[in-house]
């Protein structure tokens, strides 16, 4: 097995390998974050929180999101506009970039009270925009999360099966108790500590790749 310095590495070429790249669908991530950049901007215009809604479609789209059996798949990129406009409520601030390091006990439950209220809210919010469509599931949930926010790692199998190598429980799907086992084990692993501890510029800009997207890059290549 790799060591967890070569997972690291890797961790780094492929963020390097999708920026280095003219079409990499790795940049379908980097446009969409940092667009959500801009979110106090956004709150402020249609005309912004509609190309808002583009890209977070785009990135959905290249992601693997919009699969025949998708309901994503017959819904107009519009479906994406109520959505912004809850990502960008106020009320949920606190959320953009959020790492989740050195919290009090109670600050950390503040957030995790934000996390899954917004979770529940997105899941409320599809259904009402698209009364025939199916329950949104927790990966197209996280995968919103973290091309936005940055403060959810996307819940996909090979995500998954990285969790279950590292023998972190209840991490069949996104839950508060799963999250929590997780965010404990970034806390206590040396390994997925690093997390913190990076500081990978994304190219070209003053912003910095989130903790949770290194997070999710990291279990994934070792999920595989």
């Amino acid at each position: 097995m790799k060591t967890d310095k070569d997972f690291w590495s890797r961790v780094i070429e492929d963020i390097k390998k999708s920026e280095s790249a003219t079409y990499h669908r790795g940049k379908s991530w980097i446009h969409c974050y940092l667009f959500f950049r801009n979110y106090r901007k956004i709150r402020n215009s249609t005309n912004l929180q509609d190309r808002a809604a583009l890209h977070l479609g785009f990135f959905l789209a290249s992601w693997g999101m919009l699969r025949g059996s998708s309901f994503l798949l017959q819904q107009d990129y519009k479906i994406y506009i109520p959505i912004v406009r809850i990502l960008i409520n106020l009320k949920y601030d606190p959320l953009w970039n959020a790492s989740y390091q050195k919290l009090s006990i109670q600050k950390a439950e503040e957030i995790l009270d934000l996390l899954f209220d917004l979770k529940n809210i997105l899941r409320h919010k599809f259904k009402e925009e698209c009364e025939d469509c199916e329950t949104p599931t927790d990966l197209l949930i996280t995968k919103i999360m973290m091309a936005t926010m940055g403060c959810a790692p996307a819940y996909d199998t090979y995500f998954k099966k990285g969790l279950k190598k590292f023998g972190i429980k209840y991490y069949s799907n996104f839950s508060r108790k799963s999250f929590k086992n997780l965010l404990d084990a970034c806390n206590k692993s040396e390994a997925i500590r690093k997390i913190y501890k990076i500081r990978q510029p994304v190219a070209g800009t003053h912003y910095l790749y989130p903790p949770m997207k290194l997070l999710d890059l990291y279990c994934w290549l070792y999920g595989q």
